[in-house]
């Protein structure tokens, strides 16, 4: 059993954003920048998360990025919050060392899926609710769940197909722009000032993934352990590391914070605090669907990530009626002008900034 996100009804069309402050360290000045983005964002958004990025493992001193995803389930209600004098004037007045970025995506429900394995919301779904499907364990899922939701805005006939290709994988095709998604040579560069993205590559397919563990009873956390968490950390690595295999256009791991305190506390080290993490994510843009579901079925790890859960967790697994194990994915493909992107004073390479000029 899966639980899909409910999309029925006419003209759904979401604002789905991404808003981040970038910070080497947590000065008073980025708190501030923290508080007032979470607190204008809290005014309108129907959900917002906090989010931090996460060491994996690495040895760190501290977050380096801060990270709201904000839902609005009316796209007309975040267009009219971005023109009040007080938002404007929060992104107009960011020097140009801010280290603050949005990207906002409108989607309508043709281009969303949602997906759990629990009855538990999560993201969008929070405020769509979630209905039963057996529409799952088997290549193409997603595409299939995709063309389940048409709407006036989605050819049916659409192959959601990149414009682009990566250097590893570029044929003479006349058609196809080349790109080199390898990582920025120069990450922790700032790039002063201010770089806009509003147009991108049509069918640019964006994927933010959870995984819960509230609470996992002995034998179940063993099963996670030592059957599937290796595999889930190779294949999100191999996402990460080979971008130009995989169409990966940007990754990051994150921290979810589950039990916000009624004020945000934009000094928290979520990684350190136990209290409030029980949710790890990765956000990620991918060139296409294709690139995704290529890199899912010719990653050994993966397959056998995928086929393991359904083992454990599908009908008559060790834990299929009582594993409490959360996992979840959403998923947005993307047209020329569905997204609206900013990055001020921010780190080389940042999310999408490398379409500045593609």
């Amino acid at each position: 059993m899966v639980y899909l996100a409910n999309l029925e009804g006419p003209g759904l069309v979401f604002t789905y954003g991404l808003f981040g402050v970038q910070h080497e360290e947590l000065t008073a000045e980025k708190k501030k920048t923290i508080s007032a983005l979470y607190g204008l964002l809290s005014q309108s958004a129907d959900r917002v998360d906090h989010l931090q990025d996460e060491s994996h493992g690495a040895p760190r001193e501290g977050p380096k990025c801060t990270t709201f995803v904000a839902y609005w389930l009316k796209s007309s209600d975040y267009e009219k919050w971005k023109e009040t004098d007080e938002v404007k004037q929060f992104w107009d007045s960011l020097p140009d060392d801010a280290g603050v970025w949005r990207e906002v995506m409108t989607v309508p429900k043709s281009r969303y899926m949602f997906a759990a394995n629990q009855h538990e919301t999560s993201g969008l779904a929070t405020m769509l609710g979630l209905k039963d499907s057996t529409d799952e364990a088997y290549w193409g899922v997603y595409r299939h769940r995709l063309s389940a939701n048409p709407d006036e805005y989605t050819d049916p006939n659409d192959t959601f197909s990149s414009p682009l290709v990566t250097t590893a994988k570029a044929k003479p095709d006349p058609s196809k722009k080349v790109v080199d998604l390898s990582k920025s040579p120069t990450p922790d560069k700032i790039r002063r000032g201010r770089v806009k993205i509003n147009n991108i590559p049509d069918n640019l397919c964006y994927c933010r993934e959870g995984q819960r563990q509230p609470n996992l009873p002995p034998e179940e956390l063993e099963t996670w352990k030592e059957k599937l968490a290796p595999y889930a950390l190779t294949w999100m690595n191999h996402l990460d590391t080979e971008r130009n295999k995989n169409g990966v256009v940007s990754f990051t791991f994150n921290i979810a914070h589950l039990n916000p305190k009624p004020t945000l506390d934009p000094g928290a080290d979520l990684e350190v605090d136990t209290d409030a993490v029980a949710e790890t994510n990765q956000l990620m843009y991918l060139l296409d669907l294709a690139h995704f579901e290529l890199a899912g079925r010719s990653f050994k790890d993966h397959v056998h990530l995928r086929k393991t859960t359904f083992e454990m967790y599908g009908p008559g697994g060790r834990h299929g009626e009582n594993g409490k194990l959360s996992i979840w994915v959403e998923l947005c493909i993307l047209k020329s002008g569905d997204m609206d992107a900013e990055y001020v004073g921010c780190r080389e390479g940042t999310g999408l900034m490398m379409f500045e000029n593609v």
